[in-house]
């Protein structure tokens, strides 16, 4: 239900639109969602397919190049010179000539292969062996140097019987630089003696695989990284270098940023393992799909526009009815609506316009009716007043109340004569004209009386002052207007007090014709939370507050103030300030009938 009722308050133009981007927008978006899905399957199956052939062109390659390793090997072992001079090293007979030969050799058969760095023969005791490096000029400073490294290969070769591939070996060259190579050794036989003669190991750098590098920066996002690993997990080659002869960590099929193929390599016990980053071929896809987004953007605008000022001229009529409705709403009435075209909602605006005069006129009487309500409501309170006023014999109550005064006299009391007095002449001047005005000399005598009485009744726990100057107290205030406060102060201020109170009432003329009342008392504070709602002009609750506050706006409009200001420690002080001059007498004399 809620989100209906907003809907109903969108207007015409709005609507239309959203109907608008609900009927072409939203299926252009699933639309381009699903082309999306289906051309993202459609690359990852491409990038598979790619993948697919790349590795096994690349298998291929390499194993032809193993071949061609193997070839040479087996070209350099049937050599007679190459037999010849293994055979004499074996024997120990003319070693420096056997190694002359093997390294001219060596050097004649390494030339063949640009990626053969070293060859090196070892006899099948690993005694006697002979090794020619190219990046390395010195004989006996070499990895074949540890007798125990000689033994192991030999032992491993007699027991393979193939040829046996090394992992990939840093090797320190001079001046601090280094090459990474892997070995291949082959035992070699003697056939007719059907016997094994020795090892031929020879130490291939990476220039074997160039031929695995991926193809143009251009077409990077497509490329893949590709790595060598032995059955150890020991990376022969990788094209990302600081991962040679480290440990694989191993595939994780679960992992859908990347595309992982494997594929053995004939010939040896190598696996060539490729990494297609699956999130670098989509990059090319999201970046198509923001360019169709935007062309969509850049189409969608313009029509939404142009539908909206459609919908703005067609509908000109319905929202300035709209429009002039709420007015009429907020209180304007007798505007006339000028039509611009004559659609379906010209009738109406016409009806529109009889009916806001119709309005503007029913409201005018409904105000003069009111006002004549108004001031015979008025007129009826003042006769029902008069009516009471004349009901009560006052003269009843004087005669009672002086006949109760000569019988405390006869009987000698006088502090119950005086008491009695004062209240008679409370009473006498109390329910006479209730809102009329005096001069503040006889509003002194009456409060005097009054707080007498008060003063008394409290058992004299309190004393009162009262302090007017002789040039304000021929100034007319209304009747009993500060009564309320001066009882509050009794009341609620010197009531709990036991002794010692004291009320002080001052009147002092200030600047602008105004006369200021400050009303005092040292009895019980008011708290803050009371303070702050007695002095909000809101404020409901207090009976005699409201009343002073209620007459001063009465009499006086906004030209009056009262004001409280206490403490819970320290007493109450409450300021009233009042206009005076003929002015406020004459609309205080309207007000009060």
């Amino acid at each position: 239900m809620p989100i209906q009722k907003k809907f109903h308050k969108i207007s015409w133009t709005r609507r239309m639109i959203i109907a608008l981007i609900v009927a072409t927008v939203m299926p252009a978006v699933i639309i381009s969602s699903i082309i999306f899905n289906v051309a993202a399957k459609n690359l990852e199956k491409q990038a598979y397919e790619l993948t697919d052939y790349k590795i096994t062109q690349r298998v291929r390659f390499l194993e032809l190049d193993l071949r061609q390793v193997f070839d040479l090997i087996y070209q350099t072992v049937v050599d007679p010179a190459v037999a010849g001079a293994m055979d004499s090293l074996n024997r120990g007979r003319e070693p420096v000539e056997s190694k002359t030969t093997l390294r001219s050799k060596f050097i004649s058969y390494g030339q063949m292969l640009e990626a053969v760095q070293s060859m090196t023969y070892i006899d099948d005791q690993g005694e006697n062996y002979y090794t020619y490096e190219k990046f390395n000029s010195v004989y006996d400073n070499n990895m074949w140097s540890d007798k125990e490294r000689r033994l192991g290969l030999c032992s491993q070769t007699k027991e393979s019987e193939s040829a046996v591939f090394l992992p990939t070996i840093q090797e320190e060259l001079a001046g601090g630089r280094q090459i990474d190579l892997f070995y291949i050794a082959i035992p070699v036989q003697d056939y007719v003696a059907d016997s094994n003669v020795g090892v031929l190991v020879m130490g291939i750098g990476m220039e074997f695989f160039q031929n695995l590098d991926t193809g143009d920066e251009e077409e990077s996002q497509w490329n893949d990284m590709v790595e060598v690993i032995d059955p150890q997990g020991r990376i022969i080659y990788s094209q990302e270098k600081d991962r040679i002869g480290k440990i694989s960590e191993g595939t994780d099929k679960s992992d859908k940023s990347q595309l992982i193929k494997e594929n053995q390599i004939e010939k040896s016990n190598w696996t060539l393992r490729s990494y297609v980053n699956l999130k670098e071929i989509k990059q090319n896809l999201y970046g198509f799909r923001q360019v169709t987004i935007l062309i969509g953007i850049i189409f969608i605008v313009p029509f939404v526009a142009v539908v909206w000022a459609l919908s703005k001229y067609f509908t000109r009529n319905l929202s300035m009815l709209s429009m002039n409705l709420k007015k009429i709403g907020e209180g304007q009435v007798g505007m006339q609506l000028d039509a611009t075209i004559e659609d379906e909602f010209y009738p109406v605006i016409q009806q529109f316009n009889q009916m806001s005069k119709s309005i503007e006129r029913l409201i005018k009487r409904l105000k003069r009716e009111r006002a004549q309500t108004e001031e015979a409501v008025t007129r009826q309170k003042q006769a029902e007043l008069r009516a009471l006023e004349s009901q009560i014999n006052p003269h009843f109550l004087y005669n009672t109340l002086d006949s109760i005064n000569w019988r405390a006299i006869e009987n000698e009391e006088y502090e119950i004569s005086e008491m009695i007095s004062c209240l008679a002449d409370l009473l006498r001047y109390s329910i006479t004209d209730i809102d009329g005005m005096v001069q503040v000399r006889e509003e002194k005598q009456w409060l005097n009386k009054y707080l007498f009485l008060q003063q008394k009744r409290f058992s004299d726990k309190f004393t009162f002052i009262i302090r007017i100057p002789e040039e304000a107290e021929d100034i007319l205030i209304h009747k009993m207007l500060l009564q309320p406060i001066i009882e509050n102060c009794v009341v609620h201020g010197i009531n709990e007090m036991k002794k010692d109170g004291k009320i002080t009432v001052e009147a002092s003329m200030e600047e602008g014709n105004r006369l200021r009342f400050v009303i005092k008392d040292n009895g019980k504070g008011i708290g803050e939370k009371t303070l702050a709602r007695l002095n909000r002009k809101d404020n409901r609750g207090d009976i005699g507050t409201d009343n002073v506050r209620a007459r001063l706006e009465s009499y006086y409009g906004g030209e009056a103030f009262i004001r409280y200001y206490s403490s819970e420690t320290s007493g109450t002080v409450v300021t009233v300030e009042i206009p005076y001059g003929e002015e406020v007498y004459a609309k205080s004399s309207d007000c009060g009938g």
